[in-house]
């Protein structure tokens, strides 16, 4: 029955104009977003410090070699100090053996750091279609299908963690893969980065679809006098964060609505805070940005192209 509906969106997308462009070509593209971080009083040694984020990577087949090479070149081409990833290495928690390959091309002068997502732990996490519970789904229809359920029968999101969620473990293979690759994982933890004389608090939060995003242990060695940066796969958690340090939050999860239009984006976008689906925002003197991701489960998406973010700190003006 997967293979039945998957076949027959295909041919629909090759068949008609309108299914060419989400199907074929938007999810192929690569966009950059250059963006500026204003900070009080920011350290000379980091005025210009730039830090590339890219997220959502879900690397599985319906990733070509192709795709991955741009991503890798553009990420470079950016000439970052600092290379972030905010989660979703896999796809439905299977690894890639490409994925050591590919990270281990994404180096940068002061580290490559990552924090995972609902897709990286042992078992994906998803919203339960039957509660609107964060849990361990089994999904037995393919993805065109489920995309059909959702326009029929809309979902709220709970926020509540199922107790099989919460005892998921984290995904050992991916452990291994990133124990070889330049990026090290953050989670729940801070990282104290030094850039000359001056430090750069580096967060990173475990995923709240699991019941893992623990600020209080997260900001444990959080140095009080100097900036940071504040990673959190899925937006949803950033509520939690709000009475924490950090100048800049960085999530991912949403791969910015994927299909944006507005009657079908609060149907198919399964958050608790939807208005957090994509782009800037400032919130009690935070500056978030929510990326659009590299990949997705589904290749389909439509004014959501695939994004990778460059974020310049710079000193705010009194």
């Amino acid at each position: 029955m997967k293979n039945l509906f998957q076949n027959i969106f295909d041919a629909f997308c090759v068949l008609s104009i309108v299914g060419i462009w989400p199907r074929y070509i938007e999810p192929n593209l690569i966009f950059n977003t250059k963006i500026s971080c204003p900070i009080s009083d920011l350290p000379e040694d980091l005025e210009g410090f730039r830090i590339v984020q890219f997220s959502d990577l879900h690397l599985g087949r319906v990733m070509s070699d192709r795709m991955l090479k741009k991503v890798q070149n553009q990420i470079l081409s950016l000439k970052p100090d600092l290379i972030v990833f905010t989660g979703d290495f896999l796809c439905y928690s299977k690894l890639d053996i490409r994925l050591k390959d590919f990270l281990s091309t994404l180096s940068a002068p002061y580290g490559s750091f990552a924090i995972l997502g609902n897709h990286d732990y042992e078992k994906p996490v998803l919203v339960d279609p039957a509660t609107g519970d964060y849990d361990t789904v089994e999904r037995k229809s393919g993805n065109v299908a489920a995309g059909l359920k959702l326009l029929m029968h809309p979902l709220n999101v709970t926020g509540h963690v199922s107790e099989n969620a919460k005892a998921v473990d984290f995904q050992k293979d991916l452990s291994h893969t990133l124990a070889m690759t330049p990026f090290r994982l953050l989670h729940n933890e801070t990282c104290l980065i030094q850039v000359g004389k001056s430090t750069l608090n580096l967060v990173g939060l475990g995923e709240h679809t699991l019941g893992r995003c623990d600020p209080e242990t997260a900001f444990q060695h959080y140095d009080p006098d100097a900036p940071g940066v504040v990673l959190s796969h899925n937006p949803d958690s950033i509520s939690k964060l709000l009475d924490y340090p950090g100048h800049l939050i960085l999530s991912g999860h949403t791969h910015g609505a994927q299909i944006n239009l507005p009657i079908l984006l609060n149907r198919l976008t399964l958050m608790e805070e939807r208005r957090f689906k994509r782009g800037c925002f400032r919130e009690e003197g935070k500056m978030i940005y929510i990326n659009r991701g590299i990949g997705s489960v589904f290749k389909f998406r439509f004014c959501s192209p695939p994004e990778i973010t460059l974020v310049t700190l710079i000193r705010r003006n009194p």
